[in-house]
């Protein structure tokens, strides 16, 4: 009885995370001596992405690549989700990061539109959305440092705690949620692979997608997730805090993502 309230309580507790669209970043192609090429993730075809619809490019600024030295913008190439490094990418170690600027969506009868309660002013409900991507990757003999392992600075960040491309099946892997650098107690975290949700396709562009795990943070912000499956992963959570001017808006919902594989 215990395990199925249990169950039941996760789901609703996840329940905000898994109705949004999602965006999420990750390396298709990345090889040392060659261009980078990286895919802005936005909707739900994961982890493919899709074109950005027109009316929201404006957005999305562009992809980052970070370094332990630098940060770099991304050069938008092809469709309208790749970015490309203008140059080939030497050994080393490196992050891309993607953000979904601060954007109000108020709800009213005749549904969403991408304004505040002062445009909508018969909202039933709004909220500022703002949404954040990481990933990680190595070339060449280059090994994972504590780089790896930090957070770069975004508003929310799922962190890694350990070497984010050695993961295996049935590890456990520590991971911290943290809210403008510091941790988050209670987190929701949920994970899925391409490896499950591309067994209910239908079910995924229904925006029901399949999910593999869910857990929450503990005092420091730490939940440890433990992958069942091959395959590319994505974790996501969420924070949230009342708007400052409840005129203007109700709530300001954050949203991240980080995604790897597990080999």
């Amino acid at each position: 009885m215990k395990k199925v309230l249990l169950t039941a309580l996760c789901a609703v507790s996840a329940s905000s995370l898994t109705q949004a669209h999602d965006l999420w970043v990750y390396a298709q192609e990345a090889e040392q001596g060659k261009p980078l090429l990286a895919v802005l993730g936005y909707g739900d075809n994961f982890p493919a992405g899709d074109p950005i619809p027109e009316k929201r490019l404006s957005i999305f600024p562009p992809l980052e690549l970070v370094t332990p030295s630098k940060t770099e913008a991304l050069q938008q190439q092809g469709e309208n989700y790749h970015y490309v490094t203008p140059k080939a990418l030497s050994a080393g170690e490196y992050k891309i990061s993607s953000t979904y600027r601060p954007t109000f969506w108020s709800k009213n009868a005749d549904g969403w539109k991408m304004q505040s309660m002062n445009e909508v002013p018969d909202a039933n409900y709004c909220e500022q959305s703002s949404m954040y991507a990481t990933t990680y990757f190595n070339l060449g003999d280059a090994k994972a440092t504590d780089f790896a392992q930090k957070p770069i600075g975004l508003e929310l960040e799922i962190v890694p705690l350990i070497d984010p491309s050695q993961i295996k099946p049935m590890q456990v892997v520590p991971v911290q949620v943290l809210y403008n650098g510091e941790p988050v107690k209670g987190a929701t975290i949920i994970g899925t692979t391409d490896t499950l949700t591309k067994l209910d396709w239908d079910a995924v562009m229904d925006h029901r997608e399949p999910q593999a795990f869910s857990g929450k943070t503990d005092k420091k912000g730490i939940m440890n997730f433990i992958p069942t499956l091959q395959g590319n992963w994505k974790l996501k959570t969420s924070h949230e805090a009342e708007f400052p001017d409840q005129k203007v808006c109700q709530k300001k919902k954050m949203y991240s993502t980080y995604m790897f594989s597990v080999k």
